[in-house]
């Protein structure tokens, strides 16, 4: 198991730049423009917009990739994805221990010890300390130093 202070050389996709843990990692090389996730959503950008600064604030820098299905917030894996609707937007994000919470909308077992959950945010005040929790959570079950190889 690798300790904080080892560094994790990422793999960079020469199609498309994207970065992964794995070489050859399976993915999307189709960007998406950013702002066309918005078109029509204003209500959903503002959510998105709050999520992402409490995000940022709560956790530092980060990567965002923005593809056709969602948008993607990325430290050495995608730690949290947000997929935006008119009047509300979907994050998901996976933990290694099964949520009783009724704000969880749906979640899948996606392994014998790993659950992927979808919370949808429909009012600013949803983007609370409990959610915040669970994307850091998200974040940090890798928490190592970023070398691009």
């Amino acid at each position: 198991m690798k300790t904080k202070s080892e560094i994790i050389k990422l793999w960079e996709c020469p199609k498309c730049g994207r970065q992964f843990e794995r070489k050859g990692q399976t993915h999307s090389c189709r960007p998406f423009p950013l702002e066309q996730h918005f078109n029509g959503k204003d209500v959903g950008k503002i959510l998105y917009e709050k999520f992402r600064i409490a995000v940022k604030k709560r956790l530092g820098p980060f990567k965002i990739e923005s593809l056709e299905c969602c948008i993607h917030f990325v430290s050495t894996f995608t730690f949290a994805a947000v997929k935006i609707f008119k009047d509300k937007i979907r994050v998901d994000f996976s933990l290694i221990y099964k949520i009783k919470s009724k704000r969880i909308n749906q979640y899948i077992q996606i392994s014998a010890h790993r659950y992927l959950y979808y919370v949808d945010i429909t009012e600013e005040d949803e983007i609370d300390e409990e959610l915040m929790k669970w994307i850091q959570e998200a974040h940090d079950k890798k928490s190592e130093k970023l070398e691009t190889i």
